[in-house]
């Protein structure tokens, strides 16, 4: 698939859930209340509410908003896999988000007192299915992209049985600490303000990608150790030297390679990636690739190489 199909593929759900929103607004403005209830309980009820008009703007152009920013991130990955999780999370997104702001719609429809409005819990699992549907129906449209081509390992550092040596290097992204941050405030301002639902993903994935703004990456004897600088437990990696097969630095582009920033996942392929350039290319046993985004990542190769040929001597003797 071209890149500006995916580009459309990745507009399309939020211009049809924008376009639904603002339709049903519209439609019914005259029947609807000057304050609605946009923000519910766990119970059902009505806690929290918003000025029709205001409602109105918000709900149309944060889908506006997220449709061009999914459609700049798709544009941005081409040919590369990343453009097809992209096209996937986008669309998945626009239902989570979609629904529950045309759903508040229908819900205040003809209610003199906002307070009274109920919103069936039932609807929040419906709204997740409906946006995992939507999200794989997107995936299997945007079809898969080339593998990467094996990366050859770095020379090994030659290391005498005993000999000790380790090597870490600290990474922070303030740029994906700030983007964490503001989509957090976001969800948190949406969930106070708004309809609980809609800021619900937002806030998770921000608070999700916090301890990614930051790792320390370590090679030593046992093998290669990833963890936040801001949460040390758990590890976001462990490989011990038994599941190493080889090392190598490479280049890679965030957005083209991997569809973004933080913990990434792709088929055979994963890591934390906090920015575009030099990374730590590792391959394991089971022939499935981890990088990180390291400077100084042909030392760690090489180490990492060194050790796990000792190891693989001393398994031999």
């Amino acid at each position: 698939m071209t890149v500006m199909r995916r580009c459309v593929l990745s507009a399309v759900p939020f211009g049809i859930a924008a376009a639904a929103y603002v339709g049903v607004f519209l439609a019914r403005y005259d029947r609807l209340p000057g304050r609605i209830a946009t923000h519910f309980s766990d119970d059902g009820g009505a806690d929290g509410f918003m000025g029709r008009t205001a409602a109105l703007w918000f709900g149309g152009g944060l889908l506006v908003a997220l449709g061009l920013l999914f459609m700049v991130l798709t544009l941005v990955s081409k040919e590369s896999p990343g453009a097809r999780l992209t096209a996937a999370v986008g669309a998945g997104t626009a239902v989570t988000i979609g629904y529950p702001l045309v759903l508040t719609v229908l819900v205040n429809t003809d209610v003199h007192d906002p307070a009274e409005v109920q919103l069936p819990m039932w609807h929040m699992a419906v709204l997740l299915l409906a946006g995992g549907t939507i999200g794989t129906l997107a995936w299997w449209l945007t079809g898969g992209a080339p593998r990467p081509e094996p990366v050859r390992p770095s020379p090994a550092l030659p290391l005498a049985e005993g000999e000790v040596a380790a090597w870490s290097r600290t990474v922070r992204s303030r740029a994906l600490l700030l983007t964490a941050g503001a989509v957090t405030l976001s969800g948190l301002f949406a969930v106070v303000f708004g309809p609980w639902q809609a800021g619900l993903l937002p806030l998770v994935l921000g608070l999700t990608c916090v301890p990614f703004a930051g790792v320390r990456v370590t090679v030593d004897r046992r093998g290669l150790t990833v963890s936040s600088t801001f949460l040390p437990r758990p590890r976001l990696t462990a490989l011990p030297l038994r599941r190493i097969v080889g090392a190598a630095t490479v280049q890679v582009n965030a957005m083209g390679d991997f569809g973004g920033w933080g913990y990434r996942i792709r088929p055979n392929r994963r890591g934390v990636v906090l920015r575009s350039g030099e990374a730590l290319s590792v391959r394991t046993v089971g022939g499935r690739e981890y990088v990180v985004t390291v400077d100084d990542s042909t030392t760690a190769a090489t180490l990492l190489n060194g050790l796990v040929n000792r190891r693989r001597n001393g398994d031999s003797r």
